[in-house]
């Protein structure tokens, strides 16, 4: 069948019946998607990438019932049908009489402004959210039972197989999607983390953490509907790239949020995620499968560019895209690749005042660097045996804010970020450290341990500061932190001086650029000094 002719009549209102009065025809590089108001078509194109192989129309109508049969897992209420498309004279018919010579997968048809990425980008994805997400992911994964035959697809060879794929298929695109230099970094540095973490692999296998998973889990797949939340178009086509580490799934979720600027959902993800499911080990791997989900995504963005149905202007941000991909990709080997070097363990000491968003920047930096993260909001509250969500809205400098206390809850502090550092496990301590006397302790605690000192200072307009203030009062949390405390604060803080050196982020700046030059920038500065 010619696709020029497929193409015509999925864009004609009339292909899909009398009550069909306009169609919006989307695709990418593997399929056509119409939308028709109730209802969603999708058709395979009869594509063979190696890894996907959709090239006559017995696979592909196979792979429209594995479609079906997979995505009812996890949304069995958006997934109705297979049907063929018939062909009479010169006219193609859906589910018609004549010859078969295609098949689509009708779906209900859900808003396209209730799809994650576009309530991301409006700001509409909270932490409730996350939750959300993140408990039916973890009942989805832990309803199955073990497998050998899905088991088998965490040993090592075959993760190398799915790697060793991206590399050669990509290498047509280096210099245009991904930079030579960057191209072979990744190369050499997935080489070497292979070699030396053979054995984590083995573990997460012997853990049960290998299982029938999504495969595609971004944001583009996920609907929120008010309070419900949908997560569809799982991998059907290749056994290898849905049956993988919970690590790679969770990974490319965190990704995907990294990549659509939103760092901090992305670390409260992970942060959630292993507190429920008491997956500590995650980190072991995390970094890893974060770069290789974003190579791939990169590699499919460049995949698209050789369609000759996608315009001009289409093709310059399927370029940009993915480059950014590969650029973050790059990112998390350089993280990955400082933990397989690293000889010392590494302190963070993430400074701020109330309101300015250290606690948010201490989170990601836990995340990112698989560090303990010790916070003086939590300590003080287990200190004094009640718990951290209790509200204690003191005056400043009394009841648990007396000067005694604090310098007790910084000594307790010391005491568990010295546990950590004996184990030559990372820590990020979490406080306003507005005492010199304080960063001090931190810095005999380095030197006790022989650690890397790295101090961050969080800084905020006082305008943003007040509204974050104001709206951390209604809601539920750890921190007693209140505007009339941040401006006492103001004038107590005791300045940086030599030799503190901290890097300054100021968090009310919020584009994508600012935040991934700063969190490179602070990469290369612990590349430094470690």
């Amino acid at each position: 069948m010619n696709q020029g002719m497929l193409f015509d009549h999925l864009k004609n209102p009339r292909f899909y019946g009398p009550q069909v009065n306009s169609v919006q025809l989307l695709q990418t590089h593997i399929s056509y998607v119409a939308l028709t108001g109730s209802y969603a078509y999708k058709v395979k194109k009869p594509v063979n990438f190696g890894f996907l192989d959709f090239s006559t129309l017995d696979k592909r109508k196979y792979y429209c019932q594995e479609e079906l049969r997979l995505n009812k897992r996890l949304c069995p209420e958006m997934y109705l049908d297979v049907l063929p498309i018939t062909q009479k004279d010169n006219t193609l018919v859906l589910n018609g009489d004549g010859t078969i010579v295609e098949y689509v997968l009708k779906m209900k048809e859900f808003p396209q402004e209730c799809i994650m990425t576009q309530l991301l980008q409006q700001g509409k994805i909270s932490e409730e959210t996350i939750d959300h997400l993140i408990s039916i992911l973890i009942d989805f994964y832990q309803q199955q039972e073990p497998n050998q035959d899905i088991t088998k697809y965490g040993e090592l060879q075959s993760i190398k197989q799915n790697i060793d794929e991206n590399f050669n298929q990509t290498k047509p695109m280096i210099d245009i999607t991904v930079l030579k230099e960057t191209f072979f970094y990744i190369k050499e540095e997935v080489g070497k983390f292979f070699e030396r973490k053979k054995d984590v692999f083995g573990r997460r296998m012997k853990q049960g953490k290998i299982h029938d998973c999504h495969g595609d889990l971004h944001s583009g797949n996920i609907v929120v509907d008010g309070t419900s939340i949908h997560i569809f178009d799982c991998i059907e086509f290749n056994d290898r790239f849905r049956f993988c580490d919970v690590a790679s799934d969770i990974g490319f979720l965190a990704m995907d949020l990294d990549f659509l600027n939103h760092p901090y959902l992305s670390s409260y993800l992970i942060e959630r995620y292993v507190e429920k499911s008491k997956d500590t080990d995650v980190f072991l791997l995390l970094n890893f499968y974060k770069s290789y989900r974003a190579f791939v995504r990169g590699k499919v963005h460049g995949f698209q560019l050789n369609d000759p149905h996608i315009d001009p202007e289409l093709k310059k941000r399927l370029l940009t895209t993915a480059q950014t991909y590969f650029e973050l990709s790059k990112y998390y080997t350089r993280l990955f690749s400082l933990d397989l070097h690293r000889d010392a363990p590494i302190i963070f000491l993430v400074a701020g005042l109330s309101g300015t968003g250290k606690s948010t920047v201490a989170r990601k930096i836990a995340v990112d660097y698989h560090a303990a993260l010790i916070n003086t909001d939590v300590v003080r509250k287990e200190t004094a045996g009640i718990d951290r969500f209790e509200q204690h809205h003191d005056q400043f400098n009394t009841g648990l804010y007396d000067p005694k206390r604090v310098d007790k809850t910084y000594e307790q502090v010391m005491q568990r970020a010295s546990r950590s550092l004996k184990n030559k496990e990372s820590v990020v301590l979490d406080a306003t450290f507005q005492k010199k006397k304080y960063r001090e302790m931190v810095s005999h605690l380095a030197s006790k341990h022989q650690a890397k000192l790295v101090i961050i200072q969080c800084i905020c307009p006082d305008a943003i500061v007040k509204k974050r203030l104001d709206e951390r009062i209604r809601k539920k949390s750890v921190s007693d932190g209140r505007w009339e405390i941040y401006q006492l604060q103001k004038t107590t803080f005791e300045p940086f001086s030599a030799p503190e050196t901290p890097l300054t982020i100021d968090t009310s700046e919020e584009s994508y650029e600012y935040r991934i030059e700063f969190y490179q920038q602070l990469l290369s500065h612990v590349s430094e000094v470690t």
